[in-house]
């Protein structure tokens, strides 16, 4: 008994099957890990009381390392802090001097206080939650004067010994800045409402007045490095009234946060940071020690979490980031209802962060500038802008409040819902055009197939987005829906397409089985050879005056859908044919009629495919640049080669005119519309780099498809293509010649009688309602009934030794006013056309037609 193969769907669900198992018996035990999380955690927060006692009872200029201003009276002082000690060997701590000279130069340039007669016309943003950007550069005027030995190499075992650490290699740490210059963004994050006083009176001179908790997430993207860059979570301080922001980097070998007072400028800000984080420490290390897992080292520490003993980490440099942020310089027409600008500035806060209407200025631009130096690595990095550069080289790092972004983007979310809207009527219109068999049989399946999965992948994106964003879940929601609304047309389209496509289908199944059956069936030579020679001697055996009858027809009974072809060959395989056979002892191998895949199983497969999509596309984050941008445009050229899926079914059917020209156009604007925003906007919401080259060519190649498309309609479907790269299929416009009569080409009606025996052939071929005669002198032009719409036309009839009048323009003009069916009928161009529309039958004889 053969073996029966089992179902591919069962097949499939095996390896499913297979997959989870895999995943459930290699997947690590985390149980071992709750106990040694737990050990850390107490350990953390015991080495942290350690560190804020230390805080505590230092005072200013405690920490004056070699190198820094301590070095003119030959003092160095070091602090009992990770990374803050003099056996650690950071070689950075010796550029701690030149860095803060760059700060403070950095604020009197952002305030420009050699011209203090404006200093009190401009306004100051006190809350900077938002994102900036802009271009860094690597500092090195100190390093001549310092006497800089061979990089230390530091031993990552006495600095942090409760690490397993990967490696000590200074080379091959994370975050290690090598190139020139390159690329920063910043995302402030600041909780309103959170400022507390330094603790010094309000009359005092030396009040550094109010001081906020800060956070920053820093994106250094590096030349010399084809990835994305490195992201760094720093923890400090904000003193709104000067601008004046001082951050740092906490991980188990650099304890910043607790030496971040040590890092300011002066004695003042030094006393307001230091009762700022006796109390937001204080109180932090108190409240992790009432919960059961270490959620302290997941607020201040960057790039360390609580895993295993056993499992190593890679070493990162550290960093201590100054921030300057600038004042926005107020319109005369405005700056002149109010004395103090900073008046101004808080109106535009207050209207941003709770809008009431009120009547505001144009809201100006975030812009600040930075010095970062790496104590263990010794780099130090500043933003790139004025008055050292030039400002086409960059003005520092520019951005927007967070409140500008979230409005800008539902701005665009809402213009995009208006685009998605317009696809919307479009596919209804081309729905509506297309409603009939005859038409919808012209459409690409892929066509429409290509534009559902941009609608369903951005329906996914966006719910996913309206669900984990309040702030933009309105607007989220309106383009959620508008694309859910595109899918729901698109998809009832893809199954009338399906549907009327399903008899080609079926068709080209039958060909190839007939093919594969007539292979079978086909004898070799030698049983040809073999057959003959028993054939002839049993002939030359038999009585030759016995007669042969011939074989009986098969008697063949019509279906009730009028598909006979389908019933022979349904009866041939299943009964065999009646017909005997020159080898009766060739076996017939039955052919395996294979059952046509439904809509729905195509509709999962879509489905299963653009998950799979989507999740390469999340994916692609972790990849490197340049193989992301490669993944990107290919899918954005595939996305934008819709027309192309049409043109090739025109070729294929040799039909034109399957979509509406303002379908083609419309979406082809509407398509190209979101590429336009992120290829051609500078100040986009998703930061990307502006690359009008790729947008160019994605424009470029839609054009040149749109164009293919005019050219099939007007020229035909198969122009300029050689005939060995399609099937020939039947031509509608044809050449009619005189010396086609004797083959019975020329369609009936236009046949000039001649002879007494043609004139009665050809009178049983004649309708009532057709008929021919001469125009005048001119034997050319033929007169005709169209049995549509009832009226006469001119047919022009080529004559038989005539062989330049059929090449020319004017001919092949003429031939587009008539279509000639291949049961021989003749019919106005528009009126058979509209008739196809609803029906692929000819008007008289009823036989089928093929496809425009």
């Amino acid at each position: 008994m053969p073996s029966v193969a089992p179902p591919r769907q069962d097949l499939a669900r095996f390896i499913l099957v297979l997959i989870l198992i895999f995943f459930l018996c290699t997947s690590p035990d985390s149980s071992p890990g709750v106990t040694t999380s737990q050990n850390e955690k107490f350990d953390r927060i015991l080495r942290s009381k350690a560190s804020l006692s230390v805080l505590n009872s230092s005072r200013w200029l405690d920490f004056s390392p070699y190198g820094s201003r301590a070095e003119a009276d030959n003092t160095t002082n070091y602090l009992n802090l990770t990374g803050f000690r003099k056996h650690d060997a950071y070689w950075g701590w010796r550029r701690l001097s030149a860095w803060k000279e760059r700060c403070a130069k950095f604020s009197r340039e952002a305030y420009d206080v050699k011209e203090k007669v404006e200093k009190p016309s401009k306004a100051l943003y006190t809350n900077i939650t938002g994102i900036v950007q802009g271009k860094w550069t690597r500092s090195e005027y100190d390093l001549a004067s310092l006497d800089r030995p061979l990089f230390p190499g530091i031993n990552l075992t006495n600095v942090a010994p409760s690490i397993n650490w990967a490696f000590e290699e200074d080379v091959l740490w994370a975050r290690n800045i090598t190139g020139r210059s390159g690329r920063i963004r910043i995302r402030f994050e600041e909780k309103e409402g959170s400022e507390v006083e330094d603790g010094l009176t309000k009359t005092d001179q030396f009040s550094a007045g109010p001081i906020r908790e800060t956070a920053a997430t820093i994106l250094l993207q590096d030349e010399s490095n084809s990835g994305d860059g490195w992201e760094i979570r720093a923890h400090g301080v904000h003193w709104p009234l000067s601008g004046t922001l001082v951050l740092t980097t906490t991980s188990e070998k650099f304890a910043g946060i607790f030496g971040l007072p040590h890092l300011t400028h002066d004695p003042i800000q030094y006393a307001s940071s230091q009762s700022f984080l006796n109390q937001v420490l204080g109180k932090t290390i108190g409240d992790s020690e009432k919960v059961s897992q270490a959620g302290y080292s997941s607020q201040w520490f960057a790039g360390v979490d609580t895993r295993s003993e056993t499992t190593l980490q890679v070493p990162h440099c550290e960093f201590v980031i100054f921030v300057q942020v600038h004042p926005f310089t107020l319109g005369n027409t405005y700056s002149s209802f109010h004395k103090n600008p900073t008046v101004i500035a808080s109106d535009i806060e207050n209207e941003l962060r709770t809008p009431s209407g009120a009547p505001i200025p144009m809201i100006p631009k975030l812009k600040v500038s930075t010095v970062i130096l790496s104590p263990d690595c010794g780099f130090m990095l500043e933003s790139k802008g004025p008055p050292v550069f030039a400002l086409e080289s960059g003005d520092h790092l520019v951005g927007e409040k967070q409140e500008v972004i979230l409005r800008h983007i539902k701005s665009w979310l809402n213009l995009f819902a208006l685009v998605i809207f317009g696809q919307i009527l479009l596919l209804q219109a081309q729905s509506k055009e297309t409603s009939t068999p005859s038409t919808v049989g012209r459409v690409s399946l892929y066509s429409i197939s290509t534009m559902l999965f941009a609608d369903a992948s951005l329906f996914a994106s966006l719910s996913l987005l309206s669900g984990t964003s309040p702030n933009l879940f309105p607007s989220a929601l309106l383009v959620s829906f508008m694309s859910l609304m595109a899918v729901m047309l698109g998809i009832r389209l893809l199954n009338a397409i399906w549907n009327s496509q399903e008899p080609e289908r079926r068709n080209r199944t039958r060909q190839i089985q007939t093919a594969a059956a007539a292979a079978a069936t086909t004898p070799s030579s030698s049983q040809i050879i073999a057959s003959h020679q028993h054939n002839t001697g049993s002939r030359e055996a038999t009585t030759p005056n016995i007669p042969t009858q011939p074989p009986q027809a098969e008697l063949i009974i019509i279906p009730s859908d009028q598909d006979i072809d389908a019933e022979i060959f349904e009866d041939s395989l299943n009964t065999g044919s009646s017909l005997p056979t020159t080898n009766p002892n060739v076996s017939v191998t039955p052919v395996q009629q294979t059952q046509g895949i439904s809509f729905a199983t195509m509709y999962i497969r879509s489905i299963l495919l653009l998950t799979v999509i989507l999740l390469v596309t999340l994916t692609s984050n972790s990849w490197p640049i340049w193989l992301r941008k490669i993944y990107i445009q290919i899918l954005s050229l595939i996305y934008l080669s819709f027309p192309s899926f049409q043109i090739y079914r025109n070729i294929q059917r040799n039909c034109r005119k399957a979509l509406l020209w303002k379908f083609v156009i419309g979406q082809s604007i509407c398509r190209l519309a979101p590429f336009a925003y992120f290829y051609m906007k500078d100040d986009k919401v998703f930061f990307a780099e502006r690359d009008s080259k790729v947008f160019y060519i994605l424009a470029g190649w839609l054009w040149l498809q749109c164009w293919v498309l005019a050219a099939q309609s007007v020229l035909g479907p198969r122009w300029g293509l050689p005939r060995s790269w399609y099937d020939e299929g039947w031509n509608y416009h044809p050449i009619l010649r005189e010396d086609n009569i004797e083959m019975a080409h020329l369609p009936i009606g236009l046949i000039k009688s001649r002879t007494p025996t043609s004139s009665v052939h050809l009178a049983a071929h004649f309708s009532s309602t057709e008929h021919s005669d001469v125009k005048g002198k001119d034997d050319n032009i033929r007169t005709v009934d169209c049995a549509i719409c009832m009226q006469s036309m001119e047919v022009l009839v080529i004559a038989a030794d005539d062989t330049t009048t059929s090449n020319g323009v004017s001919a092949m003009l003429e031939r587009r006013r008539y279509m000639v069916t291949p049961c021989r009928h003749i019919f106005h161009s528009t009126c058979l056309e509209g008739w196809m529309r609803f029906r692929l039958q000819c008007p008289i004889c009823r036989e089928n037609l093929p496809h425009l």
